[in-house]
């Protein structure tokens, strides 16, 4: 069972934090090191004969970085997944989130929101680009369909996944803001 909250001693004074916030703001730290290191490898230049799991395990820490590393090392990511060093997905994935985070529509639909309307959880594929071309797109970089997408998230999550083509980034944010007021 996950503990929600532990006893944390500060000043003589013993409080109850939110571990989940701890646990966040411990993993945020270690991302950031993690990235410094990334960093000092890149400055360096990267040597020969790097393993498959080396340059993925350098694709996870970009796409947990901030997002001025992650569009800073989005060009190379993009290289490399056209070089097969990562996968095509993975370079999609990062694609998407810093679409996302910069308020601009996605591409490849992998990125979704979460929020709650009437105290119901709601789930949300983020906005694309081009509906049209959706499942087009994601097949190319081996994604699964969106249908097949939705399900799994729907799985995996218990909070039944949508994806409508029609709600741009403002009509999301607005429906995000709804259950804030």
């Amino acid at each position: 069972m996950i503990e929600l909250t532990k006893a944390v001693t500060v000043d003589g004074r013993t409080e109850l934090v939110d571990s989940l916030i701890a646990t966040s703001e411990a993993v945020n730290l270690i991302d950031a090191k993690n990235m410094s290191i990334v960093d000092s490898i890149m400055n360096k230049g990267l040597g020969l004969n790097l393993t498959p799991q080396s340059y993925k395990t350098i694709w996870i820490v970009i796409d947990h970085a901030s997002l001025e590393k992650q569009e800073q090392y989005l060009p190379l990511m993009e290289k490399w997944s056209q070089d097969g060093l990562i996968g095509k997905d993975e370079y999609a994935v990062l694609y998407d989130r810093v679409a996302m985070k910069n308020n601009r529509p996605q591409r490849y639909g992998s990125q979704t929101v979460q929020f709650g309307i009437n105290n119901n959880t709601q789930l949300y594929v983020y906005p694309v680009e081009n509906p049209n071309l959706l499942d087009s797109l994601r097949a190319s970089v081996g994604l699964s369909s969106m249908a097949d997408y939705l399900e799994l998230l729907t799985k995996t999550t218990g909070i039944d996944a949508k994806y409508n083509p029609e709600i741009s980034i403002e009509q999301l944010n607005t429906m995000q803001n709804e259950d804030k007021n």
